[in-house]
């Protein structure tokens, strides 16, 4: 995992959180909610691929049905960064409080029937709160999100010479942009990651710089 070590997402939600309820995480996830009107049904196969591909190429999932069992969590992980998905009706009224208190829980997304109904929290916390009506929204900024932070844990690894570690992260970027054009509707497929992880026109990508770094390092030792 690209960022393991350093992050966790941690997801509160009533039902999706509770213990034993991992297995079929995967299925209440996607029943969740009822489908968007304007958004089509997504098979259930590339949903569970981009779910997988978020746990093995950006950081493991750790889940609780209660408030207090979120700040257990929060609190067991201290020494991490954290991104917290929460239901909207238990978000209300912990993501003031987290804020106050636990820094290092930088980003939050809201997954919930009604976004109207918290329409003031997220004017409030704007700056660190995203919400979503529908699985594959949450899913696809959730993964291009995580990407993000990827590169830029890879664009460090070159600052400082580490390519293999760059390498590594660049390329589940890659991965997790692929999944995630798989799944979203047509009109919201992005190709600026990649394009900036590949290559594009006259622009040499990331991953080229770094092989570029390998062959030189290789030369200079020869």
């Amino acid at each position: 995992m690209a960022l393991a070590n350093g992050v966790r997402f941690i997801w509160l939600d009533k039902y999706i959180g509770r213990d034993g309820e991992y297995q079929e995480f995967k299925r209440r996830f996607e029943n969740t909610l009822e489908e968007t009107a304007a958004v089509p049904p997504v098979p259930q196969d590339p949903i569970n691929a981009l779910i997988l591909a978020l746990e093995l190429n950006g950081a493991p999932f750790l889940f609780a049905h209660e408030a207090t069992q979120a700040v257990t969590l929060i609190k067991d992980h201290h020494d991490k960064q954290i991104i917290f998905i929460t239901s909207g009706s238990l978000g209300q009224h912990i993501i003031p409080n987290i804020l106050a208190s636990y820094p290092y829980v930088y980003r939050f997304y809201i997954f919930c029937n009604y976004i109207e109904n918290y329409t003031e929290l997220g004017i409030e916390y704007s700056s660190c709160l995203q919400m979503f009506t529908h699985e594959t929204d949450l899913l696809v900024r959730l993964t291009r999100d995580i990407s993000k932070d990827i590169i830029k844990q890879g664009e460090i690894y070159m600052h400082i010479y580490d390519v293999e570690n760059a390498q590594k992260c660049f390329e589940h970027a890659v991965t997790l942009n692929v999944k995630a054009n798989q799944i979203c509707v047509p009109e919201d497929i992005s190709w600026d990651s990649l394009r900036k992880l590949n290559g594009h026109g006259n622009s040499i990508g990331l991953i080229q710089q770094t092989r570029d770094m390998q062959n030189q390092e290789q030369q200079r030792q020869q």
